[in-house]
């Protein structure tokens, strides 16, 4: 994960009070973080350690109230076992795991000597960390001040108003790795047949495809060469807007040890993330009665001018599967000259054709033949990918190149983030924690080429 520009901006004004050593530090993580060689989290842990440091070296050792200052080895570790604690408790230990191993990770969940231990005594232990006493207060009082109480304890937040201390952060750590576990490990089918790319803000981003020379002239009869005319390209459009929620975890949930914030809330919004560009990409192909967006040139992404609605309409046979084939083998580039030989990779249609689509695709034998045990099967392997979904309807179904090679069809994050963003900030329209997930992203038509469609019948 990488900071965003406001984050990284914080993060830095953050260290500015400890003075011009720990900004230098946090300029250092900050480029470490963007070459992805140390994450959000240890980024924020480092800084930590460093402003630890030059906060000893001010003080001899002991803080403002005359207690000893708690070392950022403690806190880290404080912090992991209490992030853990509620992952635990709130049943959402495996899922977590899952989705780190996903990554490629390895991640430590063991919640250790936090194992069991209830909110509001984490609360009062945060608050004793951060240098408050809380051995007076009652369970109300101690969570009410661990969630609002400031100390040196985090940096880079979006809000630098906002509460620092550790309970505030471990809500936080958990929250962001429910809500990204979630995420991943909730399945999608747009993955399959649509690109994946990235644009830098939120203005319209072009999509160019460029033209050919075609072949190489024939030298003119003096032996002199012949000028060649730069080719023309096409562009499309595409653009990311920001869509999220927010949810809230109060106070009375947290003394009451209700852990439905986590597991039941997050968990449904990240999945809701990750099935609102599912439900956007299906969308986008349903639009115009199944001919998809308006392109460029003021026609549907399928459409006769574009070469890739198969003809006559059929349902699906080997005669139609060969069809669409061969009309997307026969599109040209931009400039006329050069004939792409594009292959569909991927069937996609409705979920009541999906049994014929795989039928056809993996059968040895023609099935539309009576005696398909002497005629082979021409259209077998067509697609390395049948997608049959609920979300297309009717008898309309198509078939796409490869995404990673030619894609018809694009969803671009911002930044190139492609999980939901979390931002924390103290309760104002109710009485604790509030959490806003952004979600910037964007879909649309890149390529008519790399696509056919047959409307069935």
């Amino acid at each position: 994960m990488r900071f965003t520009a406001s984050e990284a901006l914080s993060f830095v004004e953050d260290a500015r009070s400890f003075g011009e050593s720990v900004v230098t530090r946090a300029n250092e993580l900050i480029t470490q973080n963007d070459s992805g060689k140390i994450t959000v989290e240890a980024a924020r842990a480092a800084l930590l350690q460093c402003a630890a440091e030059a906060q000893r070296s001010q003080t001899g050792g002991i803080n403002g109230n005359g207690s000893v200052e708690i070392t950022e080895d403690e806190r880290a570790k404080w912090m992991r076992g209490a992030t853990n604690s509620i992952l635990q408790r709130a049943g959402l230990t495996e899922m977590v795991r899952k989705a780190a191993k996903e990554r490629g990770e390895e991640m430590d969940l063991d919640p250790g000597e936090f194992r069991g231990v209830r909110n509001v005594e984490l609360a009062g232990w945060a608050l004793e960390m951060d240098g408050v006493r809380s051995n007076s207060r009652d369970r109300n009082q101690i969570v009410a001040a661990a969630l609002t109480g400031a100390s040196a304890g985090s940096f880079g937040r979006s809000n630098p108003m906002q509460s620092t201390g550790m309970f505030p952060i471990v809500l936080e750590n958990v929250m962001h790795k429910v809500l990204q576990a979630a995420y991943m490990t909730t399945p999608d089918t747009w993955r399959r047949f649509c690109g994946v790319g990235s644009v830098s803000d939120f203005r319209l981003h072009n999509r160019y495809l460029k033209g050919t020379f075609s072949k190489l002239d024939t030298l003119t009869e003096s032996g002199e060469f012949k000028n060649k005319s730069i080719p023309d390209a096409a562009k499309e459009l595409i653009k990311a807007t920001t869509k999220g929620n927010i949810i809230a975890l109060t106070r009375q949930a947290i003394v009451n040890d209700d852990l439905g914030a986590f597991n039941d809330l997050a968990v449904d919004l990240a999945r809701a993330a990750k099935l609102s560009v599912e439900i956007d990409v299906y969308e986008l192909l349903a639009l115009n009665s199944g001919l998809g967006p308006i392109m460029n040139d003021g026609n549907t992404l399928f459409h006769a001018d574009h070469g890739n609605i198969v003809t006559p309409a059929a349902a699906p046979t080997v005669t139609s599967i060969e069809a669409m084939a061969i009309l997307m083998a026969s599109q040209t580039d931009v400039s006329g000259n050069e004939i792409l030989d594009i292959k569909p990779a991927v069937a996609v249609s409705p979920i009541g054709l999906g049994g014929q689509m795989r039928l056809l695709n993996e059968a040895q034998y023609d099935p539309d033949t009576a005696n398909k045990l002497q005629r082979p099967n021409i259209v077998n392997g067509t697609f390395s990918d049948t997608v049959a979904t609920a979300r297309l309807s009717g008898t309309r179904y198509y078939g796409f190149a490869d995404p990673q090679i030619a894609p018809a069809i694009e969803v671009v994050f911002l930044d190139g983030i492609q999980e939901p963003v979390l931002d924390m900030q103290d309760g104002w329209r109710v009485d604790g924690t509030e959490w806003k997930v952004r979600f910037d992203y964007g879909v649309g038509g890149v390529n008519y080429r790399s696509a056919a469609t047959n409307a069935g019948a």
